[in-house]
């Protein structure tokens, strides 16, 4: 165990990996096999099948991302490459999915007219997001990755490889869905802006997707001022560490490392127990150049967090860079 169950979310597709064996053992069925009959098929899903880059699927959109190209290839330019995946057939309870937004569609459909679960309840209790042992709300509940659980507009969804992702709108009865095939393209980053065209003040119910379309026009360093002032006037304005944290990295991936620094900046302000929060921030400035900083943060992270084990070695690099190798952390 990493920690404590129920005092840190970490990410890992084990318990997919689990669930499969499960579904084995009741069904007597692979994984792929049981979906296929058991969903795929009711549903109406003729276009949606498993496979990777070793398998001639129909109608196939070849995936794309941006490389960046070395020195001898002139370094200054990214370059648009064949991005070739493998999924193992043990991992396809949690990858390798290949489907349409049309699919999908009808998925999201049946799977809220009651067609695949027994119960109402059971739906429900499946979208309830799974919370800390101090109370606190995580993103995610039982196999979804984008909880979006506000008094008006709640979302529920899931997204993929940086290049497809959905929200599904219970209380609206809509529901968005992109699918792209380009790697690093992050869809989610645009789904409540798409849900805004038909419902306006869906972009205002979702703090992050506001706080992106107002910083972008007037700066991320005013990324502080705009929230204290949102909350002054609308006490539900309440971006969520995870989805702060995620929008970081997602600029850090596409080399935005100032604007990246400014939203962990804003998480670190928002959040200043969480230990993880200084940690991302420690890393935006390390990028920056600015090692004295981020050793502050790093220095932070580990006091909340003495088994932040990658935030340790981290600082001891920093430390030892700068001739502070006597003050190594232990």
């Amino acid at each position: 165990m990493e920690f404590k169950t129920g005092e840190q979310f970490s990410y890992n597709q084990t318990n997919y990996y689990l669930l499969g064996k499960i579904i084995n053992k009741l069904s007597g069925k692979s994984f792929d096999q049981f979906f296929k009959e058991e969903q795929f098929q009711k549903v109406g899903m003729p276009h949606t099948l498993f496979g990777d880059s070793r398998d001639v699927i129909p109608h196939f959109a070849p995936t794309y991302r941006y490389r960046n190209m070395t020195e001898g290839e002139n370094g200054n330019r990214q370059k648009l490459v064949n991005d070739y995946f493998i999924f193992p057939s043990y991992s396809r309870t949690g990858a390798g999915l290949n489907s349409t937004a049309e699919d999908l569609a009808m998925w999201i459909i049946a799977l809220q007219s009651g067609k695949l679960l027994k119960t109402e309840e059971s739906l429900q209790r499946m979208w309830k997001p799974t919370k800390m042992n101090n109370g606190s709300q995580t993103m995610w509940s039982p196999g979804w990755g984008l909880t979006k659980f506000r008094t008006k507009h709640k979302a529920i969804g899931m997204s993929g490889g940086g290049r497809s992702a959905f929200l599904v709108y219970p209380d609206d009865h809509l529901a968005i869905i992109v699918l792209t095939n380009l790697a690093g393209s992050y869809p989610e980053e645009f789904l409540e802006e798409l849900a805004g065209v038909y419902y306006p003040e869906i972009i205002k119910s979702d703090p992050v997707t506001y706080l992106r379309l107002h910083l972008k026009k007037n700066g991320f360093d005013k990324a502080i001022e705009l929230v204290n002032s949102e909350k002054k006037k609308n006490p539900d304005f309440k971006p969520q560490e995870a989805e702060l944290n995620n929008w970081g990295y997602r600029m850090m991936s596409e080399n935005d490392i100032k604007n990246a620094s400014e939203i962990f900046k804003l998480n670190v302000y928002l959040f200043p127990n969480s230990w993880n929060a200084y940690d991302s921030y420690g890393e935006a400035l390390l990028k920056l150049g600015n090692k004295s900083q981020a050793a502050i943060m790093y220095r932070k992270s580990i006091d909340l967090n003495p088994d932040n084990e990658y935030g340790k070695k981290v600082l001891n690099e920093i430390l030892t860079a700068n001739g502070s190798t006597n003050s190594s952390v232990k």
